[in-house]
């Protein structure tokens, strides 16, 4: 399988069709993305602070100071309520974009005289291209900030931890522009045969069907096993680090169990965002080739 789908070329398209809709979106509802993205960093921050109000709460209880634990309530109640605030808000404004977007392209491929079935793709691609706004620009925001979020604390926390911490998402970082680059290569032939299979259902032979839906399943196969290379590089990590938590604390011997339970959720946050890393960049590399593909015109108008 791996040498029939290498051997299907993948022509060149066009790069700035994804920069343009992005563009158009942001300029046409400044308001509306602004409250999103303040609620999703709101969000974020509370997250964020977590390990140190349940550590200083799992603290208080142990000594019995009860009124300093119930903060903790506070702030779990804070954080969904929030949450289901920007789920709420989220709906609205990403169906309104929706309405919006796929309307101007199935407008303009009329006009272009562009056949049906082009046009079906196209809108199936535009809803997909919103969803990553929608679902996985919060997602890639939030690992982003547990990630970076983590290595601060764990700097402020324990020096030495933080560092290795860092010096962690370092390599990821290297790793993971190598990966974002292959994936979106991958994702770009994916796609393309996908924009041909109305075509291929409709007018191919037995022959050249089966061979359509074998390099189709071969392209995803491929991202499966750049995807869990990635995991096992992360694995690795985790393994490090948390090997490396339990040696420092375990020599220093004074740490209380709030700080410990602060020091190995970090650790946690930080490994666990690391792991939806790889999905996130096959994201990335995914929408950026279907804004390729997205005929909304010449305009920068959304």
């Amino acid at each position: 399988m791996k040498t029939t789908t290498q051997s299907i070329p993948c022509p060149e398209i066009g790069r700035q069709t994804a920069g343009k809709v992005l563009k158009g979106i942001l300029r046409t509802y400044p308001k509306k993305l602004t409250l999103t993205g303040s609620l999703v960093l709101m969000e974020n921050a509370l997250d964020l602070f977590y390990p140190v109000i349940a550590g200083i709460a799992l603290d208080a209880v142990l000594e019995g100071n009860l009124p300093t634990a119930f903060m903790m309530v506070v702030a779990i109640f804070t954080f969904w309520l929030i949450g289901a605030i920007r789920r709420a808000v989220d709906t609205r404004v990403y169906a309104s974009i929706y309405k919006d977007l796929v309307s101007k392209v199935i407008v303009n491929e009329r006009k272009q005289g562009l056949p049906a079935s082009s046009t079906i793709v196209h809108s199936g691609l535009a809803r997909q291209f919103v969803d990553f706004f929608e679902i996985q620009v919060p997602a890639l925001v939030t690992a982003i900030i547990s990630v970076g979020g983590a290595v601060v604390m764990l700097l402020f926390l324990e020096p030495l931890i933080g560092m290795l911490t860092g010096l962690a998402l370092l390599v990821s970082m290297a790793g993971g522009f190598r990966f974002m680059g292959r994936s979106e290569k991958i994702a770009e032939c994916l796609h393309e045969r996908q924009e041909s299979e109305p075509l291929v259902v409709t007018t191919g032979s037995p022959l050249l069907i089966k061979r359509h839906f074998h390099v189709l399943g071969g392209r995803r196969v491929q991202l499966s096993d750049l995807e869990a290379k990635a995991y096992v590089g992360i694995g690795i990590i985790a393994a490090i680090l948390f090997g490396a938590l339990f040696i420092h604390l375990g020599t220093k011997g004074d740490a209380t169990a709030g700080h410990l339970y602060m020091l190995m959720n970090y650790v946690w946050t930080f490994v666990f965002s690391l792991d939806e890393m790889p999905q996130q960049i096959q994201q990335i590399g995914k929408v950026r080739e279907l804004g390729r593909r997205i005929a909304h015109g010449d305009s920068d108008d959304t």
